[in-house]
């Protein structure tokens, strides 16, 4: 990093600073962007990746990303380099999506589970003979994961209920991110 400030102090301009310097800007430049501090809120990916691209175009104007080029400065940004973290974070950002649909499939699993328990414990409470109640409590007792029983089955149910939505809303949201960063242009 002290090598691309000196570089800006020196003067250098675009092609004249280092290829490594200019990554290094960038990733440092996208990170501070999109990382939560406790002064601002988090920035989605492609909204930092339009501020990127507006740095690397600094005569053209982004009518597509809903500005005025405001930097008018020079072009602080390889384009280059830029495409490549776009891909990075296209591929980052399929991972993402990769691990939470896995997560998706284990909620729904336990969902199942939770459904067996829901129905031995309605058919556990029109049972009239004492043998039924508990067989179908055994059978629940089988089924419980560690710290779930027969008080609390009901509200993990609808905890697990809320992460799936919750889970699936985010799914959808990154897979709009994806399409937003592909049609971006650097």
């Amino acid at each position: 990093m002290l090598r691309w400030n000196s570089d800006i102090q020196s003067g250098l301009i675009k092609k004249e600073i280092p290829y490594y310097a200019q990554i290094i800007h960038i990733a440092d430049v996208f990170d501070a962007i999109v990382t939560k501090r406790q002064y601002t809120t988090h920035v989605d990916i492609s909204e930092t990746l339009k501020i990127l691209i507006r740095d690397s175009h600094p005569t053209r104007q982004t009518v597509a990303l809903d500005l005025l080029s405001s930097y008018s400065k020079l072009g602080k940004i390889n384009p280059r380099i830029l495409k490549v973290l776009f891909k990075v974070v296209i591929d980052d950002t399929y991972y993402e999506i990769a691990c939470t649909l896995e997560y998706v499939d284990y909620l729904k699993e336990q969902l199942k589970r939770l459904a067996k328990i829901e129905k031995y414990d309605e058919k556990m409470q029109n049972a009239k003979r004492q043998s039924e109640i508990d067989y179908f409590k055994d059978y629940m007792r089988l089924l419980f994961a560690q710290g779930e029983n027969y008080e609390n089955y009901k509200q993990v149910i609808k905890e697990y209920e809320y992460a799936l939505s919750t889970k699936e809303e985010l799914i959808e949201n990154l897979k709009r991110e994806i399409d937003i960063i592909k049609s971006l242009k650097a």
